[in-house]
């Protein structure tokens, strides 16, 4: 009977480091999922949904726009480069951007500030058609980028929180069963 209950607690230990190995990716891909939902939501799900501002008139410059796009979606290509970043038995980071998408973090956090751009040298056409050289310049823009923030901590959303709360008890459950 003793070598039976050594037996059942053998394997209960085993099943459950098993579990916890596998429990980082797992964590790891609902906080994707998470970020990804953000931008089904258009805003941030923390302790309280924060929607995102919505974009300025782009048409009250001259520059055509669809006005049904979502926030943050153009290409797709922002949304695509977010990913499991490293897995640590303590900590999972998920990163979005890269060189893929370098102004991830500037649509995350915002930003208010001049910017310097590098212009280079091209032909234009002027409205009789005349074709006319422009010299490469510098030229300095002011940008206010609203913040929209889609990804983050566990610390800063109680829903991710509770979803790798519920995610941890169901691995629980299953191998306890």
């Amino acid at each position: 009977m003793a070598t039976s209950i050594n037996e059942l607690f053998s394997k209960i230990e085993s099943k459950l480091a098993d579990a916890f190995r596998e429990l980082p990716a797992e964590i790891g891909e609902e906080a994707v999922n998470f970020t990804l939902e953000n931008f089904e939501a258009q805003g941030w799900q923390g302790d309280s949904f924060e929607a995102w501002p919505h974009r300025k008139n782009p048409n009250a410059w001259g520059k055509a726009d669809d006005p049904s796009r979502a926030l943050l979606m153009k290409s797709g290509n922002l949304r695509r480069t977010i990913r499991v970043l490293k897995i640590e038995a303590d900590r999972v980071t998920i990163t979005a951007g890269g060189e893929d998408a370098p102004y991830a973090r500037v649509h995350n956090e915002g930003f208010s500030g001049e910017v310097v751009q590098n212009v280079p040298e091209h032909v234009r056409r002027t409205k009789n058609f005349k074709t006319v050289k422009v010299n490469a310049f510098q030229r300095r823009i002011y940008q206010d980028i609203p913040r929209r923030q889609f990804i983050g901590s566990a610390a800063q959303s109680s829903q991710l929180r509770s979803r790798i709360k519920n995610l941890c008890l169901e691995k629980l459950k299953s191998v306890l069963k």
